[in-house]
């Protein structure tokens, strides 16, 4: 069955840009980070810049796309970082306009930099005070909001360098995106409203493209991270299962609090797993993809087959009709570099 690609672009006004732009635009591209990296967006058109007006750096944009017969999916909002202008006297090149976008609010707020301590908090209660000084709505997991953090010291730090060094630190994940400050734990396959994310079905389909890397590592049994409990007056160590048989991998520094000592053993012991296996798929565009989803794969065949997940997706729109995503992926608790 023949599917008809649908993309919508609408400035800060609500309206649609691209009518404007027929024959000129060629291409819309929006990949999505896993992890604490900004998502992007990049419009491609036919220069020289003379042919129409440029947008302003800051300039906002909302991003829609899918297929016609399911209708348009919301992909992101965005604000103009960057245009990048070119040309080639080769005929199938010629000029070419490059609109570099990230997500919206994400270049100016976000880089702002502040001193201040925080005693007896929670992962979320920080979390919401960085949002509010840059001007954000903050939107935190359940799931990591209430890890205590005993104390904090942010010192002539941007706000998003503070908010991702802590996140790494409790197992979390923060990053701007439709104009909110996300946090979600690592690896949970949730959005911050605390919704599963729908699984990335990937079916071997003939005429698209893979490349998977599988890399057997030594096998660690269990993670453990170390804090002083300062009632007991000694060092305690807490411990987080990999899934895998092996002997015990020690962090070697010693965190403030228990809490955070389960949190950073959690992560780590997920990490070790989740470099296990690494690729990307191309498929029809998947306009409901997103990173950090799950991604069951078939057809393939062992060790290929069976669950990783999203570490990026990007998802492209051409002019001449064409909508494709390709899906980078990384083994996540598969256990896909398994020995044995």
């Amino acid at each position: 069955m023949w599917r008809k690609p649908i993309l919508i672009i609408n400035n800060s006004s609500g309206r649609n840009i691209l009518p404007g732009l027929s024959g000129l635009w060629l291409s819309c591209k929006v990949t999505e980070q896993a992890g604490d990296e900004s998502d992007e967006a990049e419009i491609i058109c036919v220069g020289p810049p003379s042919k129409f007006g440029l947008p302003g750096r800051g300039e906002k944009f909302s991003i829609l796309g899918g297929w016609e017969d399911e209708g348009p999916v919301m992909q992101g909002e965005f604000s103009v970082q960057k245009i990048v202008c070119s040309g080639d006297p080769a005929p199938e090149e010629g000029d070419r306009i490059t609109i570099v976008l990230r997500a919206a609010d994400y270049v100016d707020k976000l880089k702002a930099h502040a001193s201040k301590h925080y005693d007896d908090k929670t992962y979320g209660d920080i979390i919401e005070d960085v949002a509010k000084q840059a001007g954000l709505e903050a939107q935190v997991d359940s799931e990591v909001a209430k890890i205590k953090v005993p104390y904090r010291l942010r010192w002539n730090q941007s706000h998003i360098d503070f908010a991702t060094e802590l996140s790494e630190e409790v197992g979390a994940i923060c990053k701007p995106a439709g104009g909110k400050l996300i946090a979600v734990k690592r690896g949970a396959g949730k959005s911050a409203s605390g919704k599963n994310l729908t699984p990335i079905e990937i079916m071997r389909r003939k005429g698209f493209a893979y490349e998977i890397e599988i890399e057997p590592r030594p096998e660690v049994g269990d993670v453990a991270a170390s804090w002083h409990d300062e009632k007991a007056g000694k060092r305690k160590v807490a411990k987080h299962k990999t899934g895998r048989k092996g002997p015990l991998h020690a962090m070697p520094h010693p965190f403030r609090s228990e809490d955070e000592a389960k949190k950073a053993a959690e992560s780590e012991a997920y990490e070790m797993g989740n470099a296990t296996g690494s690729g990307r798929f191309d498929s029809p565009g998947l306009p409901h993809a997103h990173a950090e989803a799950p991604v069951n794969v078939s057809g393939f065949g062992k060790p290929i087959d069976g669950r990783w997940k999203a570490e990026s997706v990007e998802k492209v729109w051409e002019s001449a009709g064409g909508f494709y995503t390709t899906v980078h992926v990384k083994a996540g608790d598969d256990e896909k570099g398994k020995n044995g």
